[in-house]
């Protein structure tokens, strides 16, 4: 049986479909696997993404170079599969044990040039074969030159499907029921079921020679290339890459900095192209002037992109419209993606049009098509990295968003001019200068992105269903590497200063009475040094509102090394206390921008202390530093007796998760204590190496301190008695309330993905506190010294 031409073209549809869902999953489990050593900064994750996408671009470069150097081209294309899946898989046991390796290496500090090199190195073999496919299979599937248009168009249609289920399905299902290293094996099988099928259908599909060879009848030698086509590839790669890291930086305050917020988000951007390359699938489209239909294509899409920063300055307001909508929240949380969508579409639909079509342009025939299809895509990507580096290390952190955002959609517009005189339209420059000077003019004039409003909705929507509602006032706001980092206060305790990111409170400061310091964190640094009163060396994650570094400060410490992810944070504080630190003066005191669990990979140091107080464990980068692994690295780095603080927060977050984080604790530390604060809703753990004990005449001893008993006679601590009616559960009775979970872990990411499990599992509840309150026995006779 020999399968017909039309037949072929499903089949290789299969394959983009599958292959460009295999892709989009490698990048997501690439980007959260190396983000656990190379770091979780944003950076770093550019630093992943350039390397990841120039790997591909290399691939789609190198691809016409393989086509002409075999003839079969389809068993090449078989074995790249092939190659895909091995390299995917043997690659996974390295990056699951990546912190090993870099802790070996003879370095201090891993700088960006050595973090990009070693990532390339990782991600090269894979990258590069993911690169080819494409250019392969078209060489493989069109064969005449009047094709060449709707198929690249059908083609690349289903190529970003499959990546829109690859990005849905690994974000949704895949990582949240079968971890990070489950779902690397599922997209190697993808790539194998291709190969599977390839190999059954050899023989029917008939197409042993490379269709390089092959040209269409009519054709008497290959027309030349159109470079300005690699322009419009370049210009539209460029602008793609960069919009999206804007839209995603700015969307990402709304659907929250998880991998669910991330899958979505691109998810949208990727079904947009995907609709636009279905409309060019018609014929039609290819009966009129291709110079023109690029001209017209670039304004409207400079139109469109315009459009999008206008829709996204003015979603506030749609965000507060359905916050006062009393609908399910399936139906609301779904309304305001779809409102994202809605925005996101003309663009990213424009983005999908133009790219088949500039392929076309290029290379009208067959003969250059096959030759140098995979060029003209590998300026495309190669300008996507330009793009998302532009933006990320550039634009937007010394510019803002807004800026990004006007700026590319001009760019996009003064791009058009490539094609002025090709139109043949009187008086076309003179038209054309005319409609820029109105964009400029317009896109200064329309909505603009506002920071401050979004942040407000956030907090709305936060408080909706208090039964009092104060006005609030926000004092600092800046665009960090991790969200939206802003400072508030509220008019009934205008005091009270709370620093905030993406909208959710991190900490606060009192700016009238120093005295008066949130007790969870001030416990953090302080309790640590009840057990180890001799301890001379600390390391703090997190610097936050300063109140834990204060709280280590005021004891007989000689080092106090702070590691704190987000600039705009420490820059926040500054803002509170006369443009400094409330540490600065403090020569022990020495901080560090950069991801702690790099910094304690990388540091060959032993600590006595050691504090961590991350985010909100459902965050991106903040669940790394509150699971087993992260454990397993701060354990290696205390010194014998020394005592590790992690502090918890209970907001958002279900009783298993909170079990999955006690279970990764108690597996780790053999000894263990917890506290909570349920004013706060806090819950504090404190492991060692070494049995813990509370001497009651080392911390009376202790609370002499002025500062610290001033601050402990705030809350109406006046012993050692006092303090401890905040002890909640001994390491027996945790290891008894989390026997039944499973330790969160770097591969199986539970605490980051519980939405997805919420409801499978029995008994689950977000009530935390009350699941703690009702197993609080206070039992800490155990840890007296007699």
């Amino acid at each position: 049986m020999v399968f017909k031409h039309s037949s072929l073209k499903w089949i290789v549809s299969l394959f983009l479909l599958l292959s460009g869902s295999s892709a989009l999953i490698y990048q997501v489990l690439w980007v959260r696997l190396l983000s656990l050593s190379i770091g979780s900064t944003s950076v770093s994750i550019s630093t992943v993404l350039a390397a990841f996408f120039l790997g591909l671009g290399l691939g789609s470069y190198f691809a016409g170079h393989i086509l002409k150097r075999f003839k079969n081209t389809f068993k090449i294309y078989l074995a790249v599969e092939m190659g895909i899946a091995l390299s995917a898989i043997l690659l996974l046991p390295i990056l699951l044990n990546l912190d090993y390796y870099i802790s070996l290496l003879p370095i201090v500090e891993m700088g960006l040039g050595l973090k990009f090199f070693v990532v390339i190195l990782l991600l090269l073999v894979p990258t590069f074969l993911i690169g080819t496919t494409f250019p392969l299979l078209m060489s493989i599937a069109i064969a005449h030159e009047n094709e060449i248009g709707t198929k690249l168009a059908h083609f690349y249609a289903f190529n970003t499907t499959g990546a829109v289920a690859g990005v849905l399905f690994s974000g949704f299902i895949l990582i949240p029921h079968f971890g990070l290293d489950g779902t690397m094996y599922i997209a190697a099988s993808l790539n194998m079921f291709i190969v599977l099928i390839g190999f059954v259908l050899y023989n029917s599909l008939n197409i042993s020679t490379n269709t390089l060879l092959i040209s269409s009848p009519d054709i008497q030698e290959p027309k030349k290339l159109n470079n300005k086509a690699l322009i419009v590839l370049f210009v539209t790669g460029l602008s793609a890459m960069a919009t999206e890291v804007g839209w995603m930086k700015f969307l990402i305050v709304y659907t929250g900095n998880t991998i669910y917020g991330f899958s979505l988000i691109l998810a949208m951007f990727l079904m947009g192209i995907t609709i636009g390359s279905l409309i060019v699938k018609f014929k039609k489209i290819y009966y009129f002037n291709t110079q023109k239909i690029l001209f017209f294509g670039l304004i409207l899409l400079s139109i469109a992109l315009l459009g999008a920063r206008v829709g996204l300055g003015m979603f506030p307001e749609i965000y507060g419209q359905l916050n006062t909508l009393d609908v399910d929240p399936f139906v609301y949380r779904w309304s305001k993606y779809f409102v994202m969508f809605l925005l996101l579409l003309p663009a990213t639909a424009l983005f999908g049009v133009l790219f088949p079509i500039a392929l076309k342009f290029y290379s009208p025939n067959i003969t250059t098509l096959h030759s140098h299809i995979g060029k003209a895509y590998a300026v495309n990507i190669i300008a996507g990295i330009f793009g998302s580096i532009i933006a990320g290390f550039w634009i937007i952190p010394y510019f803002s968003t807004d800026i990004l955002l006007t700026a590319v959609a001009l760019f996009v517009l003064l791009s058009s001019f490539l094609f002025i005189n090709d139109i043949k339209i009187m008086n076309a420059t003179f038209h054309w200068s005319i409609f820029v000077i109105v964009f400029i003019f317009s896109s200064s004039h329309l909505a603009h992105i506002d920071y401050r409003s979004m942040i407000n909705i956030v907090l709305q929507r936060h408080a909706k269903g208090d039964s009092v509602e104060f006005k609030s006032t926000i004092h600092y706001i800046k665009e960090g590497q991790t969200g939206v980092i802003s400072t508030q206060s509220y008019d009934n305790y205008p005091c009270v200063i709370y620093l905030l990111n993406n909208g959710l409170s991190e900490s606060w400061v009192d700016i009238c009475n120093e005295n008066d310091l949130l007790l969870n964190e001030f416990l953090l640094g302080e309790i640590p040094l009840l057990l180890n009163p001799h301890a001379k060396k600390a390391f703090v994650v997190g610097y936050g509102g300063g109140t834990t570094v204060k709280a280590l400060a005021m004891n007989e410490l000689d080092i106090i090394d702070v590691v704190e992810l987000e600039p705009a944070i420490l820059n926040a504080v500054k803002t509170l206390y006369d443009d400094k630190l409330p540490t600065d003066g403090d020569e022990r005191v020495h901080i560090t921008i950069n991801d702690a669990r790099n910094s304690l990979l990388m540091s060959n140091n032993t600590y006595d202390i050691i504090v961590s107080q991350p985010s909100h464990p459902w965050l991106s980068g903040a669940s790394n530093i509150m699971n087993k692994d992260f454990f397993e690295i701060v354990k290696s780095r205390l010194s014998k007796g020394g005592i590790n603080a992690q502090w918890v927060p209970l907001f958002k977050i279900d009783v298993a998760t909170l079990k999955s984080i006690i279970k990764a604790y108690t597996d780790t530390f053999e000894y263990v204590v917890s506290f909570a604060n349920i004013s706060t809703i806090d819950f504090l753990m404190f492991g060692s190496n070494q049995p813990i004990i509370f001497d009651y005449e080392i911390i009376k001893r202790q609370m002499q301190n002025p500062q610290i008993k001033s601050i402990f006679q705030q809350r109406n601590i006046h012993n050692p008695n006092d303090l401890m009616q905040y002890f909640a559960l001994s390491r027996d009775q945790l290891v008894k309330i989390s026997s039944s979970a499973q330790p969160a872990t770097d591969s199986n990411l539970l605490a980051e993905t519980f939405n997805s499990r919420y409801h499978d599992i029995k008994g689950n509840s977000i009530d935390t506190l009350g699941f703690l309150k009702s197993h609080f026995s206070h039992d800490i006779d155990k840890y007296l010294k007699h």
